[in-house]
Formats: structure tokens, C-alpha cells, sequence
């Protein structure tokens, strides 16, 4: 089997997962209710704010961070949201960890590119 089949294999595996199926049904009922995806679209918009306020070495102000201390207890609050976010969570991680199993397979191509972009940063 050649690395396109495997990789086919791998996404028809992915697709098929617990993990990408409770986040395919929570995404569902988070999309039944327009209100839900606003608050969630809400909190990511600060979440993102936030950070690039920090990545700037700017102070966020009171009213982002309080408005974002507001957004974030209801949708803690809100098991739809709450939901959405756990199967959100769990899909990531097993992308990250089928991410990081390729890259310690594959350490010497990613060495080599990531010793090209150190040199292309100089």
C-alpha cells in the first residue's frame, strides 16, 4: 500500500471516529440555535482579541476582560455550548496527537525545514 492509500485510509478513519462524530452532532444542535453560535462566535472573537492584545504587549482593557469573564460563565452555563466545546476539545486532541505522531516519524524532514526557516529568519 502506498503513503496516498494510507493517507486515504487514515482520513476515512478520522471521518469515522467517535470523537469527529460527537463533534459533527454537537455542531448540529449548536447550529439549531442561532443564540448559541452567536455567544460561542462572541467568545472566540474576545478569546482572540485578547490574545492579540497580549501578543502586542498591550494591557486589554476592563471592559474586554470583563466582558469576556461575562461570555465565558454563560456559556459554561449552557450545556449545548459546554458540549460543543468538550467534542471540540477531544477532536482536536486526537488531531494533534496523529499531527504529532507523523512529525516523530518524519523528525529528520521536519528538522531539516524547520533548520531552513531559522536560517530564512536570519
Amino acid at each position: 500500500m502506498n503513503a496516498y492509500d494510507q493517507a486515504h485510509e487514515l482520513a476515512r478513519a478520522l471521518k469515522a471516529s467517535g470523537e469527529y462524530r460527537a463533534w459533527l452532532d454537537s455542531r448540529k444542535q449548536l447550529e439549531a440555535d442561532p443564540k448559541n453560535k452567536e455567544m460561542l462566535n462572541e467568545m472566540r472573537r474576545l478569546l482572540w482579541e485578547l490574545e492579540m492584545d497580549k501578543v502586542m504587549g498591550r494591557e486589554a482593557d476592563a471592559d474586554k476582560k470583563q466582558r469576556m469573564q461575562q461570555v465565558s460563565e454563560l456559556v459554561n452555563l449552557n450545556p449545548t455550548l459546554r458540549d460543543h466545546l468538550g467534542a471540540e476539545y477531544r477532536f482536536t486532541q486526537l488531531m494533534a496527537d496523529v499531527q504529532k505522531i507523523l512529525a516523530d516519524a518524519l523528525n529528520e524532514w521536519f528538522k531539516d525545514a524547520g533548520d531552513l526557516l531559522e536560517k530564512m529568519e536570519q
